[in-house]
């Protein structure tokens, strides 16, 4: 049971509630009965076990004690600070303040209707400003210690290394995903729930100040771990599981903008097999729809003359298929009139309220009529930020300016506190109404916006329309690591990057107007693809060129050969991917992890963003600058094909050789075109399988455990039917390897369920 500490806090109440001996929540407010609903804790914190708390209260502080967490409220200031039972200073923070304010809503007003790049966009012009209700600004300061670095905020294109002496908005926009969670390589983490607009301002590196923008209490939650993973375990005690992805969802992924037909899906999909390229998925990008009604969930009887023949025709070439479906409409579609008809658009006339349960429903009945009762394998929930005021013009706005354009346009349709969540509510539509329809599919939905708690309805966010530059792959390196150290597990990109040309509006600033032609080009979609493979979701997507493999040379050819050997590496991975995203649903913990919060006493190791843990096994070093040919297919002269790697303290072996490197230190690593720099740890234990055309072509292969002999290690390796939730039942294979180094001895312990035929060998690397 929780326990609950009420306490004064000048004209403020404030509230310790103690939901376990690590996680403590904050709430700060006028009258503590008003705080809304959660949308992202979902725990029955009411049943949560009863934790052993101890209080001292005296004139001027209150301090409460767990086992592992202390907890002192200075009386007079209201200054927190947060401990290790030792004294061990944590974090503080102080200046927690509310100041009301009115909410506005527009109404009436003209519908004026945009063609942009990112789809047709509604905005109501002229309308009249009208009182919704009272809420409040609020904001708290952060103060931080020198010997610490953090981590998270969601995906933010900017790509900070670390978010001391930032700035940072949090806000929803193609190319940013706010997510209010802050990690620190000190142990402990703060999740702010809040659905508003925040910013977050730490340019002065000593603290930080987080405004809230429409808050009814400052709220949040304080999560302590002895690591990394315990902060991850704590954070999915407050928001839930993360569902298993399909098997078939480590394999690569084929998309591009866009398949225009059935024919063009087929005969891309058939040519993957002919020549022999593992593939698992096809996407189909937007414009399925007939007569350009936009957003209108149907196929084009024209161009897709038989989706069921379609479906069949995939499946049985074992290939799977995700569709672009949009949360707005245009024209007078089927869809959009039933919607209109039920009440149940927003403001706009154009997106559907997908805060209201009734409307989830309509949204999913049409999304099943029209493609789900084909056999549609997933979705791409696209624009799922539904609004953009700032995607046009040749010249490209300050940021603050950006932020309240943006925030300006979802405030004429939505409440100020919840602009933040329409992702999060969407996804929560598809996931649980896909669920009641089947439990023989597992639900998988690709995504560009998310919030806290969003993983737990089968998503997988993107990075956004990124153009392709090695300045913007250089940047999806931390971005991973940031919007995964929030506990959210599964982030991809455009691998090869969205735009690759030179465009008339700003957010087309790519260097290759001869896209696939220019070895340039195929130089960075090269690297690009090598590190989208150490990403939860290896997908290759982008307008201007196309991007199936054979568009990048024949076979033989030094870029081709890469492209070919970076998906084969996928699949010789599948055991080890997979079993890392059971780690995930079962175990709470993230597939990807910066360096700084995987050693975070290692001083720097915190300093590095360009290279990040995949699994606890891998140490993963994308190249990101070029080392054969610029733009314009120039060669380099005298090229500096090598990379300075840093290996944090232990032994590492470099996967590709299998050398072993004492670490603590940098090392300097030859690395051609055909190879990512990859390092795997001592007492590493790496399942392998041979190289598949799809993820489970053959269930039964041998699977080669490799152990890298240095220390003890122990790996969990998983299995299952590779799709649906029998999983949730114990039907699985989990086996516990563990491995003594001093004697070489190599030890399984099975799961209760052994559902699933093992056929394992091992090799000890040494």
């Amino acid at each position: 049971m929780q326990r609950i500490y009420d306490l004064p806090a000048g004209e403020l109440s404030l509230r310790l509630a103690v939901y376990s001996d690590a996680i403590v929540r904050i709430t700060c407010g006028r009258d503590l009965r008003q705080v809304p609903e959660s949308m992202i804790v979902t725990a029955d914190l009411s049943a949560m076990p009863d934790v052993s708390a101890e209080t001292e209260e005296n004139e001027t502080a209150f301090t409460l004690r767990t086992g592992r967490l202390c907890v002192t409220v200075n009386k007079k200031t209201q200054e927190i600070a947060f401990t290790r039972p030792d004294g061990t200073l944590l974090s503080r923070l102080s200046g927690q303040e509310l100041t009301e304010y009115d909410i506005l809503r527009t109404t009436g007003g003209n519908a004026e209707i945009r063609e942009t790049v990112d789809g047709i966009r509604v905005t109501v012009k002229d309308g009249e400003q009208q009182f919704l209700r009272t809420s409040n600004h609020g904001k708290l300061k952060l103060f931080f210690t020198e010997d610490e670095e953090l981590f998270g905020l969601g995906s933010q294109e900017e790509g900070y290394p670390s978010l001391k002496g930032q700035f940072v908005p949090l806000y929803q926009e193609n190319m940013r995903i706010a997510l209010p969670y802050l990690v620190s390589t000190k142990g402990y983490a703060y999740l702010f729930d809040c659905t508003s607009l925040m910013t977050f301002d730490a340019t002065d590196r000593r603290y930080g100040h987080f405004r809230f923008d429409s808050v009814e209490a400052i709220d949040y939650y304080f999560i302590l771990g002895n690591d990394f993973d315990d902060v991850c375990r704590g954070y999915r005690t407050l928001t839930g599981a993360t569902p298993m992805l399909p098997k078939w969802a480590v394999g690569y992924i084929q998309s591009r903008e866009r398949y225009v037909s059935q024919a063009h899906i087929l005969e891309t999909a058939e040519k993957y097999r002919e020549i022999g390229t593992p593939i698992d998925c096809i996407i189909q990008d937007w414009q399925t729809w007939p007569g350009g009604l936009w957003g209108f969930k149907r196929f084009d009887p024209e161009r897709y003359p038989d989706p069921q023949g379609m479906m069949d025709r995939l499946h049985a070439m074992n290939m799977h298929m995700l569709i672009s479906i949009w949360p707005n409409m245009s024209g007078e579609s089927e869809d959009r009139i039933e919607f209109r008809n039920a009440g149940k658009l927003l403001g706009d006339g154009s997106v559907y309220n997908a805060f209201d349960e009734d409307a989830r429903n309509i949204y999913w009945r049409q999304a099943n009529d029209a493609f789900f009762r084909y056999g549609i394998d997933g979705w791409w929930c696209d624009s799922s930020e539904p609004y953009d005021a700032v995607w046009g013009g040749s010249e490209r706005a300050p940021l603050p300016e950006r932020m309240k354009q943006s925030t300006d346009e979802f405030k004429k349709y939505l409440d100020d506190g919840i602009i933040n969540a329409y992702s999060l509510v969407h996804s929560k539509g598809i996931y649980e109404n896909q669920r009641k329809t089947t439990d023989e599919k597992r639900v998988i939905n690709l995504t560009r916006s998310g919030y806290p708690g969003q993983h737990r309805y089968g998503t997988i966010v993107w990075s956004g329309d990124v153009s392709a530059t090695w300045e913007a792959l250089a940047r999806q390196v931390p971005i991973a690591q940031n919007y995964i150290a929030c506990g959210e597990a599964y982030w991809n990109c455009d691998a090869g990057g969205f735009f690759v040309k030179q465009w008339q509006q700003w957010f087309g600033d790519g260097d290759y107007p001869a896209g696939k032609d220019d070895l340039g080009f195929r130089e960075l979609y090269t690297r690009w693809l090598q590190f989208a493979g150490f990403t939860p979701f290896m997908r290759s997507h982008g307008t201007d060129t196309p991007r199936e493999v054979w568009q990048f040379g024949e076979r033989g050819t030094m870029f081709r050969d890469a492209i070919e050997e970076t998906i084969a590496l996928r699949y010789r991975l599948v055991p080890y991917l997979y079993s890392v995203n059971a780690a995930v649903t079962f175990e709470g913990t993230m597939p990807i992890t910066a360096l700084g919060l995987a050693f975070p006493n290692d001083r720097t190791a915190r300093k590095v963003s360009t290279q990040y843990m995949y699994g606890h096994e891998f140490l993963v070093c994308p190249v990101t600058h070029p080392m054969y040919y610029t733009a314009g297919s120039a060669e380099i002269a005298s090229p500096d094909r090598y990379l300075d790697v840093y290996l944090p303290e232990g032994g590492w072996y470099d996967f590709h050789t299998e050398e072993y490197y004492e670490g603590g230190r940098y090392v300097r690593i030859p690395c051609s075109i055909e190879r990512i720099p990859l390092f795997v740890r001592a007492g590493a234990i790496v399942p392998t399988s041979p190289v598949m055309q799809y993820a489970d072509e053959h269930p039964d292969a041998e699977c080669e455990v490799r152990i890298y002999a240095g220390r003890d290690g122990q790996f969990t390796l998983y299995n299952d039917a590779g799709d649906g939730y029998g999983y949730e039942n114990g039907d699985y294979t989990a086996v516990k390897i563990t491995y003594n180094d001093k004697t070489g001895d190599i030890s399984e312990e099975l799961s209760d369920t052994d559902a699933f035929r093992r056929n394992v060998k091992y090799r000890i690397v040494r």
